[in-house]
């Protein structure tokens, strides 16, 4: 294969990086505007704009791609128009309309999110949308564009990744696992709050068994990613504090909590937006979620690494980083 992936400097791009690296089996490159976090893939990125329709038509012309990974998007909660997300939605018009034009293509996996309904809503069918947030909105806008577009030429499938931690991951995990790391961390109330997570070294292995199973099997379907079953809040992050070796954590009544995330209200609206909490943020810690992973299961076998491994290699990574 030989596989364009967008967005290889993103979370879920290093390492998708980093694991096509160790199989050593593929020729691929990385299309990011941003330069790699790990220096290692440098000679694998081409920086460009998903909105540079000249520059990324030639970039995927002189590389012919059998296999596409669309990972590249435009995150943010604190963004006023959902103009401000142009890449989530031209930037996926032109990624559809240059591979139409690519022959040597034969599928694409676009990759959207779960909030394209809001928190804690399991949708009845995979055209169900309930957005909350422009982010949520511009990903619903990428997804109509994909379905939209009539008789590709390469199969495609759409994947919405679920709470992803790992290596090299962003807010909220990164912060989650500092807090644990500096005794700041305390359970809300009981700290009983099970959801879908998926680890993003075994995230990265569900996206590439879908470019390896027969394209029936991922043509024009929707597959949620992410680790099963279910995990508990408070025990994930009991065991992150005993890999540590820290302080056992502490409990606060809720009603402190929301003092708290309302004092980080305050500070946001001053334009503090590094303030670990908000009531935004409170509601998303407290809302349980659970998907049905086993379509993807069955596609991509069994998970590589269970959460208690997950949390080691993400802890040796931050260790090495000096995140922690």
């Amino acid at each position: 294969m030989r596989i364009l992936v967008t967005g290889g400097s993103g979370f879920i791009g290093t390492n998708y990086i980093n694991f096509l690296v160790q199989e050593g089996k593929h020729e691929f490159i990385n299309l990011d505007i941003k330069p790699p976090r790990n220096k290692a893939h440098q000679a694998f990125w081409r920086e460009c704009d998903l909105l540079d329709r000249p520059r990324l038509e030639q970039i995927i012309k002189d590389f012919k791609p059998t296999h596409v990974v669309h990972l590249a998007a435009k995150t943010g909660l604190d963004e006023k128009e959902l103009s401000d997300f142009a890449a989530n939605i031209e930037g996926v018009e032109n990624m559809v309309r240059i591979l139409r034009e690519t022959p040597s293509v034969e599928r694409a996996i676009f990759t959207s999110t779960l909030l394209v309904c809001q928190m804690g809503y399991v949708p009845k069918d995979d055209t169900e949308y309930k957005p909350t947030t422009l982010y949520g909105q511009s990903k619903v806008c990428g997804e109509k564009i994909v379905r939209s577009a009539k008789d590709l030429p390469y199969a495609w499938t759409i994947v919405r990744p679920i709470s992803v931690w790992g290596p090299y991951a962003e807010e909220p995990y990164r912060n989650f696992f500092q807090s644990v790391a500096r005794n700041w961390y305390f359970h809300i109330g009981s700290g009983h709050y099970k959801r879908s997570m998926g680890y993003v070294e075994n995230m990265v292995n569900q996206i590439h068994q879908l470019l390896l199973v027969p394209a029936e099997k991922m043509d024009h379907k929707v597959f949620y990613l992410g680790d099963s079953p279910p995990i508990d809040l408070y025990d994930f992050a009991n065991e992150v504090q005993k890999k540590l070796g820290v302080k056992k954590i502490r409990r606060l009544p809720l009603w402190a909590v929301q003092c708290i995330a309302k004092c980080g209200d305050m500070l946001k609206a001053m334009g503090w937006k590094k303030f670990p909490l908000t009531s935004f943020r409170l509601n998303n810690i407290r809302t349980e979620y659970v998907f049905n992973l086993n379509p993807i299961l069955e596609v991509s076998g069994p998970l590589l690494y269970d959460y208690q491994t997950g949390i080691e290699r993400t802890i040796q990574h931050m260790c090495e980083m000096g995140e922690i």
